[in-house]
């Protein structure tokens, strides 16, 4: 196969090329997709435009009002052993940690996670339980939107025509506040998700629910959050029981299929076997921050 390869140094470069080559042009980040896609010819770009060469796409900075950009092209290495990760955005280090082996972490990115669109993602529950917003660039200029609505179905996105996304804008988070993803496949960390969930807590001064997150991947077209779930659990005491029901509700909400990995039954059970565990151990962090204070 024959291709023209590209490697623009800014993102007005890349925009240019994209818009010129049109759907004929394959965008390379980590390549860690892109490459199997290649190698089985199961796409035939005419063009491939590597991203490595923007340094623009590569930042990871703190605002001075708590919040946190990350570059599109940041690897999943990077994002995991991050200390202006720690602590307030752990859960997405913990999502980038889910991802394969360390050798595929080392080139993957954390936008290339996002822009591969599979609902088994696992950075991406983790990054929309924390409120991400992804910033993207095009020949129309510069638009924004929260990453839950950045999916169009299995393999789609909302990107079109030449634009490319630049990074990940996170929130201050609030105080008392925590959260953590599970992954759960047969094989560990290199396998594929069978069900991916993300959960993040908020208490008020007294200690009730404030703002509840619940996201789940691989059980439907695209992640999802369980918003049924979500309200149930605001604005109460946290217990067993409740993030038991929490659970169920979550089950319920899921829209798993059956594939060679597991049945969409399994699936909806291990929804609420993780999405209770989650709860249960968010809560457990956030306890034990407040009695360190």
């Amino acid at each position: 196969m024959r291709f023209d390869f590209y490697e623009p140094n800014t993102i007005g470069e890349c925009i240019e090329m994209l818009t010129h080559f049109g759907l004929k042009t394959s965008l390379l980040a980590g390549g860690t997709d892109l490459l199997v896609k290649l190698r089985l010819r199961h796409i035939r770009p005419q063009a491939v435009i590597s991203l490595g060469g923007i340094d623009e796409l590569k930042k990871l900075e703190r605002k001075s009002d708590g919040s946190l950009e990350i570059g599109a092209m940041k690897t999943l290495q990077e994002v995991e052993s991050s200390n202006l990760l720690a602590n307030e955005f752990d859960l997405v280090r913990q999502g980038a940690g889910c991802v394969s082996s360390i050798q595929v972490r080392n080139v993957a990115t954390l936008g290339g996670n996002s822009c591969n669109a599979s609902s088994s993602a696992d950075t991406v529950p983790a990054l929309i339980a924390l409120g991400a917003e992804v910033q993207i660039v095009g020949p129309q200029g510069e638009r924004h939107l929260v990453l839950e609505d950045f999916f169009a179905g299995p393999g789609e996105t909302v990107l079109q025509k030449g634009e490319i996304l630049t990074e990940f804008k996170l929130p201050a988070p609030s105080s008392h506040s925590g959260g953590t993803y599970k992954k759960y496949a047969i094989r560990g960390e290199v396998d594929i998700s069978i069900v991916g969930v993300a959960t993040r807590l908020t208490l008020d001064r007294n200690h009730k629910l404030q703002e509840v997150r619940i996201v789940l991947g691989g059980v439907a077209p695209t992640p999802i959050r369980v918003r049924r779930a979500e309200d149930m659990l605001v604005g109460q005491d946290p217990k067993e029981e409740l993030f038991e029901e929490a659970a169920q509700l979550a089950a319920e909400e899921s829209r798993p299929i059956s594939d060679q990995r597991a049945t969409a039954q399994y699936r909806r059970e291990m929804v609420k076997v993780w999405t209770r565990y989650t709860l249960q151990e968010t809560f457990q962090k956030i306890r034990e921050a407040i009695k360190a204070r």
